[in-house]
C-alpha cells in the first residue's frame, strides 16, 4: 500500500488530532464544560477495554484536559493526555517495563515508530495510528531526542525519553503550532 505524500500531510495531521475531540451535550452551559468554548469540543477516548490486548482501560475528562490510562498485554502502559482548544496536543507516555538504560537515541525513535504501529493494528478504528507511523517514519533520520521536528507547516512531533533499570517512559507529544 503506497503511504500519502507529503501533499497530503496537513489535512492528515489536522484530522487525526481533531479526531478524538467530539463534543457531548449534557445540558451545562459552555463556559462550564469542559472544552466548553472550544470549536472541537471535549476530547474524547481513543480507546476502550473491548480492543484485542488491551488489559484495562480508563478515560478522565477533566477542566483543561483528558487523560486516558491503557495498559496493554505485553507490560506496556500508555498515559494519553489531550489537551490544548484551537490547537490540539496530545501527549504519549508509555511506560516500557524493561532496563532502558542502554537504549541508544536510535533505538528510542525506532520504539516510538513501533508503538504507532502496534497501536494502528489493533483495530480499524485506530488505523489513523499507522498513518502517523508513515510520517515518523518518512522523517526518521531528522528525528532526534528532546527536540521537536516539523512533521509540516504548524504540526510537530517531539519524542523524549527516561531511561531506567526497572522500566523506561517513551515520550511522544503530537502539536500544533
Amino acid at each position: 500500500m503506497k503511504r500519502p505524500t507529503i501533499f497530503f500531510l496537513p489535512g492528515l495531521i489536522t484530522f487525526l488530532l481533531t479526531l478524538p475531540l467530539t463534543s457531548c451535550d449534557d445540558g451545562q452551559t459552555n463556559e462550564r464544560k469542559p472544552f466548553g468554548n472550544c470549536r472541537y469540543g471535549a476530547p474524547k477516548a481513543i480507546f476502550n477495554a473491548t480492543i484485542p490486548k488491551i488489559e484495562q482501560h480508563t478515560f478522565e475528562l477533566h477542566t483543561q484536559s483528558a487523560i486516558e490510562l491503557v495498559s496493554f498485554d505485553g507490560g506496556i502502559d500508555l498515559e494519553l493526555i489531550q489537551s490544548g482548544c484551537e490547537k490540539p496536543k496530545q501527549e504519549f507516555q508509555f511506560t516500557l517495563s524493561t532496563n532502558t538504560k542502554s537504549f541508544k537515541d536510535g533505538d528510542w525513535l525506532a520504539s516510538a515508530v513501533d508503538m504507532f504501529g502496534f497501536m494502528g493494528n489493533l483495530a480499524p478504528e485506530l488505523q489513523p495510528f499507522l498513518l502517523w507511523q508513515g510520517a515518523l517514519k518518512d522523517r526518521f533520520e531528522q528525528l532526534k531526542i528532546g527536540q521537536p521536528q516539523a512533521l509540516e507547516a504548524g504540526y510537530f512531533v517531539k519524542i523524549d525519553k527516561i531511561a531506567g533499570e526497572d522500566s523506561g517512559t517513551l515520550l511522544v507529544t503530537l502539536y500544533q503550532e
